[in-house]
């Protein structure tokens, strides 16, 4: 708002207009030979709160009134990319439908011991799993460590950056970190590229300021 000398519901307009052109196409995650982890995430969560293995999945009641847990599961190809999903509330059907359209089924998945992936987990070349309930967070090369991390960014991100995010708007925030993550240094790409990847992303796509929820809601996080 300050550096580009426009309204504070202009910038967080904008803001999201961006997120919009980050929204990534539908290239399959992994593939024969590669491995593809999958866990979820609880947005708001204390370390100390975590959902134990028994209950992953189901949403935490309120704490406070207006204070409600929001679930995201997410899939991570080792090496490549991430893609993360909003969910109301993490089941075997949500998280097999984003399993079965986002993942090659040639893949091998790694999860956690929630029940979520049992059935899931045979529809693709090799499932392995650890059980952090036991303490086991790596056997070998079986891990979702990689997963992890990148909740961790986005955790870091939301807290630090933007503070809030209304529900409504999850889903853009997730886009945009899944497209700084697939787009990182460490996969050989530059500033350059990453703006032409987001130039790439706006083409055919409209998003209008009723259509994000404005007239209901008004803005309270932006880029600074």
């Amino acid at each position: 708002m300050r550096m580009l000398g426009v309204t504070y519901k202009t910038a967080w307009f904008m803001a999201h207009r961006l997120r919009e052109a980050m929204k990534e196409g539908s290239v399959l995650l992994g593939g024969a030979g590669r491995i593809v982890e999958a866990d979820e995430m609880y947005i708001g969560i204390n370390e100390d709160q975590s959902p134990s293995p028994s209950r992953k999945g189901r949403p935490f009641l309120r704490r406070k009134p207006g204070q409600v847990k929001r679930t995201v599961v997410a899939l991570v190809e080792r090496g490549g990319s991430m893609r993360s999903f909003h969910v109301d509330n993490a089941t075997k059907r949500s998280v097999r439908d984003i399993l079965h359209a986002h993942t090659d089924p040639k893949s091998t998945l790694f999860t956690d011991e929630s029940r979520l992936y049992t059935e899931t987990g045979k529809g693709f070349a090799h499932h392995e799993t650890v059980t952090h309930s036991k303490g086991e967070y790596a056997r070998g090369s079986v891990h979702t460590n990689t997963i992890d991390g990148a909740f961790g960014i986005f955790k870091r991100g939301m807290v630090g950056i933007y503070h809030y995010c209304g529900e409504a708007h999850l889903n853009r925030y997730l886009t945009e970190f899944d497209f700084s993550y697939n787009r990182r240094s460490g996969r050989g790409f530059n500033d350059g590229q990453r703006t032409y990847a987001l130039l790439r992303g706006a083409i055919g796509r409209r998003l209008t300021y009723r259509r994000i929820g404005g007239a209901q809601e008004t803005p309270k996080a932006v880029a600074r």
